[in-house]
């Protein structure tokens, strides 16, 4: 008798723990985040200029833009300041890239990241409180104008993560707009518009590269992709998805598993070299943001091969 109680005792010791630790982990999994600068105010913010996954000529944009000079910057969430830089630090060794920067720890892997500050407040180490100061935004590093730039990380520095998939939503109006689709060869460029069929004449397989936004709320803004994909007559659909960045071999890459090289050519959307056929070719494009807007347009090429 003994032993049964003691086995019910240890079962449901064990449920118990299991449940707890399971609940801690998937309360931890949605964390509440907040915008570190808010500009306008929530959900109409403004200022973001940058989005990520975007391409910086040889790398992916890691994190959101927000122009703003001299206004407080709050931490992301609770946590421990991992590190933090400053000129005055060092005054003999240039600032070149992040300039002025905070690194904070929120504890299960999840890191958040600040760049360009103008100045720090008297926070450089111990704990912070989502209502504390832990600075202000300036033009510090490489920077081209004043802004912050903040990007949240998990799996302790592995992965990085769209900030728009765990901030509060801000608000979107405006569904992505798709441009032209652009071929470049060594004669030059040619355009491929969405508006009406076209001809075009090919001596090879050349990548389609396509020219595509989300704007923001004010002229400059923008909002960000969250998922491109698109068809070419009967084969199959291809995709991005600009939700992660993961660290592998190949560098970072997309969820997708693709790199910044197969992503983007010339700071165009990389669709490949699609394997088009001698006549009429029919191709669907579907670019769709973080609010669920989404735009689809068809291009119909007719395709005279010379290979």
């Amino acid at each position: 008798m003994r032993r049964k109680i003691r086995f019910v005792f240890l079962l449901l010791c064990y449920f118990f723990i299991n449940f707890f630790y399971t609940f801690q982990a998937q309360n931890y999994t949605s964390p509440s985040f907040q915008w570190p600068v808010v500009k306008g105010k929530l959900p109409d913010l403004k200022g973001l200029t940058s989005t990520f996954a975007e391409t910086r000529t040889d790398h992916f944009h890691n994190g959101l833009d927000i122009a703003s000079l001299n206004d407080p910057i709050y931490p992301v969430d609770d946590g421990k300041i991992l590190y933090s830089r400053h000129a005055s630090d060092d005054p003999y060794k240039p600032q070149i890239g992040p300039g002025n920067e905070i690194f904070i720890d929120h504890g299960k892997g999840w890191w958040s990241g600040y760049y360009h500050l103008k100045e720090f407040s008297n926070l450089r180490e111990g704990t912070v409180k989502k209502n504390d100061i832990i600075g202000y935004t300036g033009n510090s590093g490489h920077s081209s104008g004043a802004h912050l730039h903040f990007f949240i990380i998990k799996n302790y520095g592995n992965v990085y993560i769209n900030p728009l998939s765990v901030l509060p939503p801000a608000t979107d109006n405006n569904p992505p707009v798709i441009g032209q689709i652009i071929i470049i060869t060594p004669i030059g460029k040619t355009m491929i518009s969405h508006s009406r069929p076209q001809e075009i004449r090919l001596t090879k397989n050349y990548p389609f590269l396509l020219n595509v936004i989300d704007p923001g709320m004010e002229k400059n803004t923008r909002r960000g992709l969250f998922h491109l994909k698109w068809k070419l007559n009967d084969q199959p659909e291809q995709s991005l998805n600009f939700n992660e960045l993961l660290l592998s071999q190949k560098g970072w890459i997309l969820s997708g598993g693709q790199s910044f090289e197969e992503t983007y050519i010339h700071d165009l959307y990389n669709l490949g070299n699609l394997p088009v056929i001698n006549g009429t070719n029919h191709l669907r494009v579907t670019a769709s943001d973080f609010t669920g807007l989404s735009t689809t347009v068809e291009f119909n090429i007719n395709v005279l091969k010379e290979f």
